[in-house]
């Protein structure tokens, strides 16, 4: 009767078709009952296993942990790991296509539990209760005894952890209220919560980050094999790299593994899209090869899929970037689909490869130098948001390896210390610092615009101290030039050779531009990384266009910008003095223009920058 709740409330008709489709035609049979095992699920999905020999990466045994798991939903304490059957598969598929937000009462928030709970291992703590004759164990608080329990796949937390009360705590479900079954779901999800725990050991949560960092760009319809059939050896040590670097955010336990605790916490602030890739991968389940898509859908049916030469593609890591003036030292495919966990795209809550948005080459040391006259024509002159990539190597640390930085800078850059003035509210629309390598590090932006003053934007451009992000910048003086001073929990200032580069982040200051790190709690001490940068990196945010718009493009705008500059060089360059007049006031006159940097200076004198 769940199963059934399950299917009418999140599925529609067309949707469900297919789904029989898929599984019946391929499912196991022992008597009447009808099942996948984890074969026949790593087919069908394309996912890698320890028998595929085109593919290093073993993640096949890891997602049918996770099925089983979710597919005793919402008895996973006494009935996992489940047999997969089609009522076992459309809890699954409703749970991991994020359909849930009519069975699920927290929504977000309680997929992050059954996630965890999913990739959990359950440890036995010691207990000092007695057992009587019956070989039942007495509670203290309470004459009534308690019975054994058989852990299965329990997330239950130990007593000391935090926990909310009662129905906020447990997975409420409106489809079990409805079939007068929550009581049981209440008991079930709460039984000896004293007595077990559960962690996620790191081998197995890196095979699935592995996974997760090459399908980030997969479509709904769209093979898995696209990008797992060329994983060189080069590609695997990327991905492997920078699964780790993610791995670092997650606080351990003395004991080894995470914890319910630190998971929730990782995942809500540093990592919001990590688990969007199982998105796509599972809605497979809603589209069957064998039926007839040919006809038009009815006019009734809006959730019916499209067909797929209608769809829009997803941008690849490749697609993405968008040609021009340079091609990235820092960015690949592993480090866009590591963005994507975190950064969202323009004016959406979407990721960042899911929201039809690209990166536009702006500025690289690489291609265009270490100047800052090179920086603010590249740069100053792009009317939208950027995305600052720095690396380097730590300076007196060179054991540390490489460093990478980079910020999300959704507003446009402005000359003077005007940059960034408007401060909207939209998360989406909120700087952010992060750190890629070696530890993945996410510093929020301020939400709070009472506390950002017109001094501390957040970011800052001058030809005479550099490039700062996240600092208060020193009232204008004409008698010295103050360096910005790092404030809040976090800044990043690059000198103006761009040679060098200092990072601060504290674990406290709600008063910057950027917050402090939930990953980062466990320091009590401001840390000052000094870098040698090797590269840093602009990239222009360029949403997708809108077909009714009138309105030029970032792009365009940067294009005339620069066109109107030429124009303007070349009308200085031949500004031609009147005839007639004298050799003294034609000297004066072209000293004038010298100083102010109007036309070149031929004859060696100073003039302006």
């Amino acid at each position: 009767m769940l199963a059934e709740r399950f299917a009418t409330k999140c599925f529609t008709p067309l949707e469900l078709t297919h789904f029989k489709d898929n599984f019946f035609t391929r499912a196991m049979g022992q008597g009447d009952l009808k099942f996948w095992n984890e074969k026949i699920l790593s087919d069908f999905l394309a996912i890698p296993d320890s028998s595929d020999s085109e593919c290093p990466m073993d993640a096949g045994p890891v997602i049918f942990r996770m099925v089983s798991y979710l597919g005793a939903f919402p008895f996973q304490n006494t009935l996992a790991p489940s047999v997969l059957t089609f009522e076992s598969m459309v809890k699954v598929a409703v749970l991991l296509t994020e359909r849930y937000g009519k069975v699920l009462r927290r929504a977000r928030k309680d997929r992050i539990r059954l996630l965890f709970g999913s990739l959990a291992d359950v440890g036995r703590k010691d207990v000092d209760q007695p057992a009587n004759d019956d070989g039942i164990k007495e509670d203290k608080n309470n004459s009534s005894p308690v019975k054994p329990h058989t852990p299965g796949f329990s997330i239950d937390e130990p007593s000391n952890e935090d926990y909310e009360d009662d129905e906020e705590d447990g997975l409420a479900l409106a489809a079990l209220e409805s079939l007068d079954a929550f009581e049981v779901l209440k008991h079930d999800s709460r039984i000896d919560r004293a007595i077990y725990e559960a962690r996620i050991s790191i081998a197995t949560f890196r095979r699935l980050l592995m996974l997760l960092l090459v399908i980030s760009p997969l479509e709904p319809l769209e093979s898995v094999r696209v990008y797992t059939s060329d994983l060189n050896e080069e590609r695997m040590q990327a991905i492997r790299k920078e699964a780790d670097n993610i791995l670092a955010a997650f606080p351990q336990e003395k004991s080894g593994g995470i914890s319910y605790k630190a998971f929730d916490k990782t995942v809500e602030t540093s990592l919001p899209y990590l688990f969007d890739p199982l998105t796509p991968l599972f809605e497979h389940l809603l589209f069957s090869e064998n039926l007839d898509l040919s006809q038009k859908p009815s006019q009734s049916d809006s959730m019916e899929p499209a067909d797929e030469t209608s769809r829009t593609p997803l941008p690849t890591s490749s697609s993405l970037m968008l040609p021009g003036s340079f091609e990235s030292a820092i960015l690949n495919s592993s480090t866009v689909s590591h963005l994507s966990f975190f950064l969202p795209s323009t004016n959406s809550n979407q990721n960042l490869l899911r929201g039809n948005l690209r990166l536009h080459p702006i500025f690289s040391t690489a291609a265009h130098g270490s100047s800052l006259t090179s920086f603010s024509h590249n740069v100053l002159t792009w009317q939208s948001g950027t995305l600052l990539l720095l690396e380097g190597a730590v300076i007196g640390s060179p054991d540390e390896g490489v460093v990478t930085l980079g910020a999300y800078l959704p507003q446009p850059w402005k000359s003077g210390s005007s940059t960034q003035s408007s401060r909207p509210l939209d998360s989406s629309a909120l700087p952010c610092l992060f750190q890629l390598s070696p530890k993945h590090l996410l510093l929020p932006g301020n939400p709070s615009s009472s506390v950002l003053k017109s001094d501390t934007p957040a970011a800052y451009f001058s030809t005479k101290t550099g490039i700062s992000l996240g600092c208060r910048i020193p009232p204008t003086s004409r008698s010295q030039h103050l360096s910005p001073s790092p404030l809040g929990a976090g800044s990043l200032t690059i000198d103006a050779s761009i040679e060098t580069a200092d990072f601060h982040v504290a674990p406290f200051g709600h008063n910057g531009v950027f917050l402090p790190s939930y990953t980062d709690l466990t320091s009590t001490a401001t840390t000052k990384t000094q870098i040698d940068i090797y590269n840093l990196e602009i990239w222009g945010l360029v949403p997708d266009p809108d077909p009714s718009s009138s309105e030029k493009s970032a792009i365009e705008l940067q294009k005339a910008n620069w066109d109107f500059e030429a124009r303007e060089a070349e009308r200085r360059r031949n500004l031609n003095l009147k005839a007639g007049a004298g050799d003294s006031a034609m000297e004066s006159a072209r000293w004038l223009l010298e100083t102010a940097g109007i036309i070149e200076n031929t004859h060696g004198r100073g003039g302006s920058v």
